[in-house]
């Protein structure tokens, strides 16, 4: 029945039109970024931008998924029910994941089998940030910034007084119906804003069995038999997922400033893939499960100055209380992580004389992360930090400088008696040349500080998610890395190419290391630091192939590759192997269909304690047909040639494949 609610809500309301099957158009303005106002390609780092239509486009069960395949993003993907974006073979507190701008605060980052709260669903915006302006966002984001921005609070006055969008969708590998829908109305000088996201869907459909070859072979090495296993080839067991959002917001709007509040609430419900329960508990399938749920209060204020030396006054606020339970059974609740706390920024916009812009501003965060029960792995902590930071640029027209400076203060007070405080300094310097109207090259130098975290400094319990005893080590230091990543584009006729070279120096590097031992039968695995190296490489290019059979014809091509290493010797685990795609698109009038090949190679070099992961080709087609100026149909083709698909920056790797071959039929409308 709630599945024919959800097509009611499309059928009824229905987003726009289809996106463009290149995810990031150049002409957008990044509102991420700071400094004065810029598109794209005006940004000396790669950045990746995702409109309204472009998310309904690639939208999949979480965030990490619905951003898989961009160029440098991998996922988590641990289940359906959780994943969170890894850049450049760089993930949990190195890729910061915020809501409007400002952090998600939940447990996401502690585990890969917590979903993020940032809900690529309903969404308006989604942009991916890079480079020396992510240091505005917070210290130690190496890999990126990562921005949902839900639209609930505007800052300019809508076209039109009254609006719907909405998104509908059906997806066959797991039986799964999607729908959002968004609602826009002004009076006066108030807009306000109403939005809801459901999601429901069954086990995963996957081709063959659930582990792989690799592990299976592993495990009869062992002497470990699974005959007497019930194993249903063909299905993910546990790997349902229900969710639902609900958000509201209201903004007053005067000619030259805005101040709003929002609510979201949102809850989600999903299996644990690859699941930790004890034999005879669990749900129906004798599997864990999750039970989440968020509040979330937004506030947003700004004004545009009409005379002296500031341009642009904007502060937020967000204060959010987050819960989630394991449950090892129905009724039975397991461990429950609760994440309250605030998080706060003013920054103020000047303008110069010749070309000189920039921001500069305050954050303030406290958040309280706590663990209780019998698989807590870390010990409840009070996080405060406190930064200060200033962003400029300089422009001729023909080249510029950017560069930027953050201070932060972090302190971490362990309720068990340990307390930790760390200065950190992030500064970045770019420089750019518009050497012709078609060629632009980019240089940009980085010097990045993050501090530990809560679970990397006070870990001590089994982490079941993951299948390993963590302990952490609270004489950590903190985390350097000094950056270079080397730029170009060019944009001629047919041709738009887009080409990033880029490497990572880390000193005192963080990561999980086996330490030989076992408690309870897990493998117990250690914070450790030493230097490490990480070396890679996006290239993204286009091309118009010219008018045949009544279609404008397109072509892209991306590749991505990446390296990381241990200066001590190893690699480190968990790295994205190298990947290229192919696409070709033929668009008519009202009609747009396109063919996407993709190729993710061996990844090979791992770490001691992991298995390598195959190679693998998917095949994807899409095919659009406006049935109006506001309507469109969707339907896809995704992994048409039901290829076992394994995610090697996935911790399930080895136990959780990506679904088999299905197909996704939407709908989209604006009005």
């Amino acid at each position: 029945m709630r599945r024919i609610w959800f097509f009611a809500i499309g059928a009824a309301l229905a987003p726009a039109g289809l996106a463009q099957t290149v995810d990031a158009s150049p002409e957008v303005v990044v509102v991420t970024g700071v400094g004065p106002d810029r598109t794209s390609d005006e940004l000396i780092a790669s950045t990746t931008v995702l409109d309204e239509e472009a998310i309904a486009l690639r939208l999949s069960s979480g965030l990490g998924d619905t951003l898989e395949g961009l160029p440098g993003v991998s996922s988590t993907a641990f289940g359906p029910g959780a994943s969170r974006p890894v850049i450049r073979g760089l993930g949990a507190e190195r890729v910061q994941v915020l809501t409007n701008g400002l952090g998600v605060i939940d447990a996401s980052a502690a585990s890969p089998d917590h979903a993020v709260t940032g809900d690529p669903l309903g969404a308006e915006r989604i942009e991916i940030l890079r480079g020396p302006a992510t240091l505005a966002y917070g210290g130690g984001a190496s890999g990126g910034v990562v921005n949902v921005i839900d639209g609930l609070i505007v800052e300019r006055a809508p076209s039109r007084d009254a609006s719907m969008q909405a998104y509908a969708g059906y997806t066959t590998v797991d039986s799964g119906s999607m729908a959002a829908a968004r609602a826009t109305g002004s009076t006066g000088s108030l807009v306000g804003v109403v939005s809801l996201s459901l999601r429901e869907a069954g086990d995963l459909k996957i081709p063959g069995l659930s582990e792989s070859r690799r592990l299976l072979a592993a495990e009869a090495a062992e002497g470990e038999d699974h005959a007497d296993e019930a194993v249903e080839p063909g299905v993910l067991s546990n790997s349902f997922v229900e969710s639902n959002a609900l958000s509201a917001g209201l903004t007053y709007l005067s000619d030259s400033a805005f101040l709003g509040a929002a609510i979201r609430l949102s809850g989600s419900r999903y299996g644990v893939v690859g699941g930790h329960a004890h034999e005879g508990e669990g749900d129906s399938n004798g599997r864990p499960f999750i039970d989440m749920e968020q509040a979330r209060l937004d506030m947003r204020g700004g004004i545009d100055m009409a005379r002296g030396p500031l341009r642009r006054l904007v502060g937020a606020l967000s204060a959010v209380d987050y819960e989630h339970t394991e449950f090892e059974a129905p009724g039975l609740a397991g461990t429950v992580f609760t994440n309250s706390g605030y998080e706060a920024r003013i920054e103020a916009e000047h303008g110069g004389a010749q070309g000189l812009e920039g921001s500069f501003g305050l954050q303030s965060l406290r958040r309280d992360f706590r663990a209780l029960g019998d698989e807590a792995f870390v010990s409840p902590t009070v996080t405060r930090s406190v930064g200060a930071f200033v962003f400029e640029t300089f422009d001729t027209g023909e080249w510029g400088l950017e560069g930027g400076l953050r201070l932060d203060r972090i302190d971490l007070e362990n309720l068990a008696g340990a307390t930790r405080g760390f200065d950190t300094v992030n500064a970045s310097l770019g420089v750019h040349q518009h050497v012709t109207d078609r060629l632009f090259l980019g240089l940009t130098f980085s010097r990045t500080e993050r501090a530990p975290t809560d679970v990397e400094l006070f870990a001590d319990g089994p982490h079941l998610a993951t299948r390993q005893y963590e302990v952490g080590d609270a004489s950590l230091v903190t985390e350097t890395g000094l950056s270079m990543e080397a730029s170009a584009r060019w944009d001629a006729g047919p041709l738009r190419f887009d080409a990033s070279l880029y490497q990572f120096d880390f000193a005192n590097f963080i990561y999980l290391a086996p330490s030989g031992g076992s408690v309870d039968g897990l493998p117990v695995f250690e914070a450790a630091q030493d230097d490490a190296v990480f070396t890679g490489a996006e290239i993204e290019a286009g091309l118009d192939l010219g008018t045949a059979a009544g279609a404008a014809w397109k072509a892209r091509l991306g590749v991505d590759v990446v390296r990381a290493k241990l200066d001590a010797g190893g690699d480190l685990p968990r790295i994205p192997p190298g990947s290229a795609s192919l696409g070709i698109e033929a668009e008519a009038e009202r009609l747009r269909a396109g063919l996407d090949l993709r190729w993710v190679a061996e990844q090979s070099k791992v770490a001691a304690y992991e298995l390598p992961t195959d190679s693998y080709f998917t095949l994807g087609a899409q095919v659009s047909y406006n049935l109006t100026d506001d309507v469109q149909l969707i339907l896809e083709g995704i992994n048409l040639t039901d290829e076992e698909v394994r995610v090697h920056a996935s911790p399930l790797k080895d136990l959780a494949p990506l679904g088999g071959r299905g197909f996704r039929f939407a709908i989209l409308s604006r009005h």
